[in-house]
Order: structure tokens, then C-alpha cells, then sequence
């Protein structure tokens, strides 16, 4: 199921917009399943890929200031997904942890099983040099989002 590549700017914006709504919505949708809203469900994403982190580096990875990632940690950590210590070495810095949580495991087999199934079987249809491509767009189109959040929050 080949499609055409936008023949114009406009229409190449608009399909990057609907692109990253669909992404939105999605997020939202899981972490509505765990009474998190989509930020709070991507923060566990990046304690899950990255392990425990400083709120610093939160702060660092989601764009948002250091009041509200302080908020969200409670909110996460009075939820039971969470917790948080102080650094041995540096009785300033917290370090956030993510806990084992049923729930959450529960609901990420229930909604990325069947995700990453439909992605498989999505690149499946696409040869290697065009995968290369596709991982290419997303690294550079991550770099662009994340240096624009940071311009965004410095707003």
C-alpha cells in the first residue's frame, strides 16, 4: 500500500500534524487506563527505558520546569509508581525510581502487545534501505522536537 508523498510544504506539515495527534491521543488514552494523563504515563516510559533517574533529568528529558515535575513525582509517587530518595552522595538531588507495579504491567501487555505486532507487521512491508530511512526522519525529527521544547520552556 504504497502512498504518495506530499506534493506540497502545506500538505506535508499537515501530515506531520496529524502524525504527532495520533501520537498524542494515543498517550492519552493509555494513560487514561492508569488514571495518569499522558505525561505523567510518558515520565514512567523514560524511568522504564532509562531507569532511575534526578528530577533534574527529568526536568531535562520532558521540558518541564522543576515545580512541575516535583508535582508529577508526587502525583506518581501517591499513586504507587514511584519513589523517590534522596542521593547518598548529594543530599540536594532526588532520585526518582520506577516501583513494580501489576497494574502497569498489566496494561502494557494489554496495549503494546498488539502495538508492537501492528508496528512489526507494519515495517515488514518495507525494505531495509527504506527502514533506514524511516529511522533516520524520526532520530532528526526527535532532535528537532526536543530542541524546540527547550526553546518552548525557555519562552
Amino acid at each position: 500500500m504504497a502512498t504518495e508523498p506530499p506534493q506540497t510544504p502545506e500538505a506535508g506539515e499537515l501530515l506531520g500534524r496529524e502524525f504527532i495527534t495520533a501520537v498524542v491521543i494515543f498517550h492519552e488514552s493509555v494513560g487514561r487506563l492508569l488514571g495518569l494523563t499522558a505525561v505523567e504515563r510518558k515520565c514512567l516510559d523514560i524511568l522504564a527505558r532509562r531507569g532511575p533517574m534526578a528530577a533534574k533529568a527529568i526536568c531535562e528529558h520532558t521540558g518541564l520546569t522543576s515545580g512541575a515535575v516535583t508535582g508529577l513525582v508526587e502525583r506518581l509517587r501517591a499513586a504507587g509508581f514511584v519513589d523517590r530518595q534522596t542521593d547518598p552522595d548529594d543530599r540536594r538531588r532526588i532520585v526518582v525510581s520506577l516501583l513494580p507495579n501489576p497494574k502497569l504491567d498489566e496494561i502494557r501487555a494489554r496495549v503494546f502487545g498488539p502495538l508492537g505486532a501492528d508496528m512489526a507487521a507494519l515495517t515488514a512491508g518495507y525494505s531495509q534501505e527504506q527502514l533506514l530511512t524511516i529511522a533516520d526522519f524520526l532520530r532528526r525529527t526527535t532532535d528537532v522536537l526536543v530542541a524546540n521544547t527547550a526553546r518552548v520552556g525557555a519562552m
